[in-house]
């Protein structure tokens, strides 16, 4: 072949196979991602539990980096606390290291065998499901054929006296081929992409486990870059997540420098590859991406309140988190008056959820600014998760012996839980309003923006006297000024609909940015709506008559 081709083989291999790599990794998520986030905010209760729960899911969709984003993402909705978020990190780095393994073995070639399989299971699947099967199995014959096309296009580089001086240097130089590794991972964002390439070079001879070894080191320090960015403009608690991501690789590589320039850490994974009979070059440079991640992991994990503890020290703050509480225990049922309570305590805690839900993307509406918009998904599913629990701990309850009172007091939590869940689903309406507004270019005018500020100020007092009644109790002068503030807000929402449409006639607002602003007044007149639905759910346990009207 002529030079020429061998280029081409070789960039075109490299493209297939990262292409590969995140295909296959989007397609697996596709197939289990809303399972296994689901999965990660049960059962990661431990750091041994959220470690073995990275280790899997990781493993699954083949990306520590993705792995490190949900958990971001799950701890800046409060979905998971922080110590279950470093478990999963260092999860995460075990499971990342399958792909290397998986390469190692010699069966690159075989990648153009498998596309067939995969594209036969999507022709003939007749469901989404088994189609996405398919293109999965179709990825990752693309990912090895990616590889085997690079592995020849690479292959007359084995006689370069550049890449042997290059690779002499990484191996006298150790930090040069880390930084190198880290580099090029931080371009690609991912570790299982170099490494894999490192080892495919090593099959052809084109990589000394010298050289390879600090590339493998380095992909572990680039890989966080993926966290990093994604962290950017989240809570405290989530920038620590990423933060702790980038620390757990960058400290080893520091503490595990010294045994790399000595050769001891080469050694050792050659002296633990010969216990499982396997000493090839692929397969010593897998072993050396496994070992460093299981021993970290397994070190920070029996350390994991001290590695807290310097991740608070190094980004300081204090914030409010929101986690799923745990007030629903099945013993109280036998005692009513404290199982009401645990209800109520629920109920509270889904008041406080939403009411920063509100808070949150009313205040991006009125910024015009672009919104982390996953925050608040996650927010929702946490207060549907206890809406959901909630009806159903109040169904066995209502089961049990209850006196008079006491079957008012549960039907107004329900009710009341009703309502609050609503108030959530305002805000995921809200929230893609703010998307809207930010992706569409669309401005209000300072005087729009002053009867926004006016209606939710409102509707904000409305909610803390819903919340208030909640927390403690109701009261008759709570009911009277809810009412007054609601009908002000109901005639606020007719003057501004009515002026907004004036405007449009007269052409001084776009249609876009009428509709959104009239959108925007109904889900916050709702949202007051529902406030006084609660106020009046509690009223009824004193006997006072109010109007079934607005329970909506």
């Amino acid at each position: 072949m002529q030079p020429l081709q061998y280029i081409g083989l070789a960039l075109g291999g490299l493209s297939v196979f990262l292409y590969g790599l995140l295909a296959f990794s989007d397609y697996l998520k596709e197939l289990a991602g809303i399972r296994l986030r689901t999965i990660i905010t049960r059962i990661s209760g431990t750091t041994w539990k959220a470690l073995l729960t990275g280790l899997i899911v990781t493993a699954l969709w083949q990306s520590s980096s993705v792995t490190t984003v949900v958990a971001v993402a799950l701890v800046n909705a409060g979905m998971l606390p922080f110590e279950a978020a470093l478990g999963l990190i260092f999860g995460a780095n075990i499971g990342t290291t399958i792909t290397a393994q998986i390469v190692a073995f010699n069966i690159t070639q075989w990648g153009l065998f498998i596309l067939p399989i995969g594209l036969i299971t999507y022709l003939v699947g007749k469901k989404k499901r088994a189609k996405t099967i398919g293109l999965s199995i179709f990825s990752f014959g693309l990912l090895l054929s990616g590889l085997w096309f690079m592995e020849l296009g690479l292959s007359p580089l084995k006689e370069s006296a550049y890449l042997q001086s290059l690779l002499v240097a990484f191996s006298t130089k150790p930090w040069l081929g880390i930084l190198a590794g880290a580099v090029f991972t931080g371009i690609i964002q991912s570790s299982s992409a170099t490494t894999s390439l490192v080892v495919a070079m090593a099959r052809q001879g084109l990589m000394t486990f010298g050289a390879a070894v600090p590339l493998v080191l380095g992909a572990n320090v680039g890989t966080t870059v993926t966290a990093l960015l994604a962290s950017i403009g989240t809570k405290l608690s989530a920038r620590r997540t990423a933060v702790a991501h980038l620390l757990f690789n960058l400290i080893g590589v520091i503490l595990i420098y010294p045994f790399l320039v000595t050769g001891i850490y080469q050694n050792a994974v050659i002296s633990i590859s010969q216990v499982f009979g396997d000493v090839s070059l692929p397969r010593l440079i897998a072993n050396s991406h496994t070992l460093f991640n299981v021993v970290w992991a397994l070190f920070w994990a029996f350390q994991v309140n001290n590695f807290a503890k310097l991740v608070k020290w190094l980004v300081k703050g204090e914030e409010k988190i929101f986690t799923k509480p745990e007030y629903l225990h099945a013993n109280l049922l036998s005692a009513p008056s404290l199982a009401l309570d645990a209800l109520r305590s629920t109920l509270k805690y889904m008041a406080d959820v939403s009411i920063s839900m509100l808070n949150s993307v009313v205040e991006m509406i009125l910024k015009e600014e672009k919104y982390n918009g996953e925050e608040i998904w996650n927010m929702e599913n946490l207060v549907d998760d206890l809406y959901s629990d909630g009806l159903q701990y109040a169904n066995k309850l209502a089961q049990t012996s209850l006196s008079e009172e006491e079957v008012a007091y549960l039907s107004a939590i329900v009710h009341s839980m009703d309502d609050v869940e609503r108030w959530g689903d305002h805000a995921t309406n809200l929230m893609e309003f703010a998307e809207f507004v930010y992706e569409n270019d669309v401005h209000f005018s300072p005087k729009g923006q002053e009867s926004l500020k006016q209606l939710f100020g409102l509707v904000k007092a409305n909610l803390d006297r819903a919340q208030q009644v909640i927390d403690n109790g109701f009261s008759e002068s709570i009911l009277e000024v809810t009412v007054l503030t609601e009908e002000q807000i109901d005639a606020l929402v007719k003057e501004l609909r009515n002026e907004r449409t004036e405007r449009l006639i007269q052409g001084e607002v776009s249609v876009s940015a009428a509709v959104i602003y009239v959108d925007i007044l109904t889900n916050l007149e709702r949202v007051a709506d529902h406030c006084l639905n609660v106020v009046q759910n509690f009223s009824r346990i004193h006997g006072e008559k109010v109007s079934d009207e607005r329970r909506q």
